[in-house]
This record gives C-alpha cells, structure tokens and sequence, in this order.
C-alpha cells in the first residue's frame, strides 16, 4: 500500500493538460497587457495592480523596467481600430469609432497601454503622428521599423505584436536603428507574446 502511495505522488498530470495550463497562463499575462488601462479605468486601482503584477509574465513590468534601463522615454501600445467594426453585446466602440467625433487620423489609434516619463497614460500628441506615420510606412511599404527624426532629436522603434496591434519605443536621442539590446528585447517580447516557444 505504501509502495502505491508513493508511485501516485509521483504522478503527473498528463503532457496536453499541462500545455493547456502554460496556455491559460500565457493568455492571461497577454490581455491584462492589452486591457491594462481599460482594467485601470474601470477599477479599483488598489485592487487591480496587485493582480496584474502577479500574472506569469508581467508585460507592464517588463515595458517599465527596459524604459528606465536603456533611458527611454516612453513605451507605447497602439491597436489600429481603422477597419475594426465589431460592436457585440456589452461592447462599447472606442472613442476613435465614433462618426460625431470628426478627428485627425492618428486618433483611430487606440492607447491600449502607455509607460512614460512626463505624460503617464497617453503617449505626447506629436509622438503619437510620427508612430502612426511610422507604422504606415512598415504596413503599407515594408519600411524599416525605426524612425529617427532629426528636427526633434528622437527616435522611435517599431514592433508589430498582433494583426492591428503594435509597440514603439521612443527615445529623445538618436539612436542606432540596429542597437543590439533594444532589438533583442523587441523580438523577444513578440516572441512572447505570440507564444513562438510554449
């Protein structure tokens, strides 16, 4: 009896269901990243930071902590809503779907997420046209994903995540378009997100 009890502490649980758990936990570290600021919105923010620091992966975190590291200043997550029309039950449009607002084009790109020096929610007006002119140019051209604009001294990294959903670094110095530790972290971080290595 002894002897089955040991041999059934040593069971695990099967290969597939465990791949299903590291999927589970995946996802979720993945959207509280995509959904940070409307959790933040919609919430007590005392009750929701606690809980979006202990996902397995911490995205937020990781954004922060590789701003302050390589001294930029700021890191921005953008979802293109340009051609999205879905309105299902209990879904509010974004403020950039809504035909009474007549706005400039950088404005049907929705903050999902913003880590910044000075402006800590939304990305700084002129730094959102120069990532939103950016990302053009990388969809619609296949352009490099970097900018660096010499009349203001920044630049700016580009990193497409998902279908409409995409990340820009931005940094007010110029940097090297093939800096080995910004474009390692970029990749990575999609790497991740996209689950390349579950």
């Amino acid at each position: 009896l002894q002897e089955e009890e040991k041999e059934g502490a040593k069971e695990e649980y099967p290969e597939l269901y465990k791949w299903f758990w590291r999927m589970y936990e995946m996802l979720l570290s993945k959207f509280t990243l995509y959904f940070s600021k409307t959790l933040f919105e919609l919430g007590n923010k005392k009750s929701i930071r606690p809980s979006t620091t202990v996902q397995v992966v911490d995205y937020r975190a990781k954004l922060t902590d590789f701003c302050r590291k390589t001294r930029a200043h700021s890191a921005t997550l953008l979802l293109n809503t340009t051609n999205i029309t879905f309105v299902g039950h209990g879904c509010k449009l974004f403020k950039s779907q809504r035909p009474d607002q007549p706005q400039d084009y950088s404005d049907r790109f929705e903050v999902l997420h913003h880590t910044g020096k000075i402006h800590l929610h939304e990305p700084d007006p002129e730094d959102k046209k120069s990532i939103v002119f950016l990302y053009n140019d990388v969809i619609t051209k296949n352009f490099q994903p970097y900018l660096y604009d010499d009349r203001k001294n920044k630049t700016y990294f580009l990193c497409i995540l998902d279908e409409n959903v995409f990340l820009s670094l931005t940094y007010h110095s110029k940097r090297m378009a093939r800096e080995t530790e910004i474009s390692r972290f970029l990749d990575d971080f999609r790497t991740n997100l996209n689950f390349s290595k579950l």
